[in-house]
């Protein structure tokens, strides 16, 4: 039997893993990865905080993700890139403060409008819910799905498969779902 004292511990843990998740943005949102898209409208229109995802999907056979200094954004240079993505389904955990750059190295995609520049400010409230501007861009609520870790290597092939576009209030729940099954292992390993 679990005494009080370890209940309310557990409940206390659990709470503090669950907002320890950020929000989920797809990049483009329904509209994915590619040229001819407004990444710079797309971007301003929600406010990204340490912790949030951002996750790039595209068709890696005619798409990459490149993360490059401001200099070679701003110039759509790909081939310095500080490390180069293909697997079609790519994900950045924002881990501090700053802006970070990502153009397609693809001919001319950058160039065209496949670029994006992520603001990223410092840690905000612990509710893991989205954080948008008071108008932000059709279809424009950040992915609901689980947090996924960022793509350890150029190589990575992230097997993920998010057909459906789940409410905010799923991302939570998701988050809170996993430290409950998280947390109950734990007190089960230790009682």
């Amino acid at each position: 039997m679990v005494s009080a004292e370890n209940a309310m511990f557990i409940s206390t843990m659990i709470g503090l893993f669950a907002i320890g998740f950020g929000a989920v943005y797809k990049v483009g949102d329904a509209s994915g990865w590619h040229p001819m898209f407004d990444y710079h409208k797309w971007a301003s229109s929600y406010t990204f905080y340490v912790g949030d995802i951002i996750r790039f999907e595209y068709n890696s056979v005619f798409h990459d993700v490149r993360e490059v200094t401001e200099r070679n954004y701003k110039v759509c240079n790909g081939t310095k890139a500080m490390a180069t993505y293909y697997s079609g389904n790519d994900s950045f955990t924002m881990e501090r403060p700053g802006r970070r750059y990502f153009i397609c190295g693809f001919h001319d995609h950058c160039r065209h409008g496949q670029k994006v520049e992520i603001d990223v400010h410092g840690t905000s409230s612990p509710s893991p819910s989205p954080r948008l501007d008071p108008h932000p861009s059709p279809g424009g609520a950040p992915t609901g799905s689980l947090p996924l870790p960022p793509s350890p290597s150029p190589q990575n092939s992230a097997p993920f498969d998010d057909s459906s576009e789940n409410s905010v209030s799923s991302l939570h729940f998701s988050s809170l779902l996993i430290a409950t099954k998280s947390l109950g292992l734990v007190v089960v390993l230790f009682i």
